[in-house]
């Protein structure tokens, strides 16, 4: 067996990899990947610890997510994604049900009015009556600066958000972006410091406020998210990669 000098030559290259979530010390997503180290299975726990669901990952041939099949015992989602260009902008949702009720549908998509603007749409059972839009705005850094929520059935529910944020990376920017598409939602690329929500009129209506610790190499370790109403306590364990 032969080898090119090239591959000699290239340093290796060391990774650290989101492995497990936990939420108040209970298992909530363990994240599994290939031999690319590309995500391609989650699973999801009740309190219980039992899973609640088990995802696997379809990626197209450019690395994007094309398709999300998620287990939940009782019935079977599917989630299709289409894109234009670099851009997704259809989610198309088909849930199998396990007692042989009829197949149902969801469906969601994504606009892109200005740069830096993303509008996300997701539809009413019939699919072409829109329920909700959510207008997200992101700053130059790739965080999220404001989102703005439109309910068209309960107009009196419309909100607006507004962050700010740590110098570390989130861990749902993680999985994005190992596995671009995956999220239903635009993703920040920091670690949220406090989300404000707030009525159209500009009257205050919650705030979250997150404290986080980070490990020896900088990523997220834990974090604290205080609501009004209690508490959460995230924890996150990696593993460590050569490429």
């Amino acid at each position: 067996m032969s080898c090119d000098k090239n591959d000699y030559d290239k340093p290796a290259v060391e990774l650290e990899l989101l492995e497990k979530v936990y939420i108040d010390g209970k298992l909530y997503l363990d994240v599994f990947y290939d031999e690319n180290h590309k995500i391609n299975r989650m699973n999801y726990y009740k309190d219980n610890g039992e899973i609640k669901s088990q995802r696997q990952i379809q990626l197209d041939e450019q690395g994007r997510v094309k398709k999300v099949i998620s287990d939940f015992s009782n019935y079977v989602a599917t989630r299709t994604l289409t894109y234009k260009g670099e851009r997704k902008v259809l989610d198309e949702t088909s849930y199998e049900f396990v007692n042989g009720s009829p197949t149902t549908y969801g469906k969601r998509a994504w606009e892109y009015p200005k740069a830096n603007v993303i509008k996300d749409l997701l539809y009413a059972d019939d699919l072409i009556t829109v329920s909700y839009a959510s207008t997200f705005t992101f700053l130059e850094s790739g965080n999220l600066e404001k989102k703005e929520r439109e309910v068209f059935t309960h107009p009196d529910q419309n909100t607006y958000e507004q962050y700010q944020y740590d110098e570390g990376i989130s861990y749902e920017f993680m999985i994005e972006s190992n596995i671009p598409g995956y999220s239903q939602i635009p993703v920040a690329k920091n670690q949220l410091l406090n989300r404000k929500v707030f009525k159209p009129s500009g009257e205050f209506v919650a705030e979250v406020k997150f404290l986080n610790t980070y490990n020896e190499k900088g990523y997220l370790a834990a974090y604290g998210a205080q609501y009004t109403t209690g508490s959460e306590e995230y924890r996150f364990e990696y593993k460590t990669v050569i490429k």
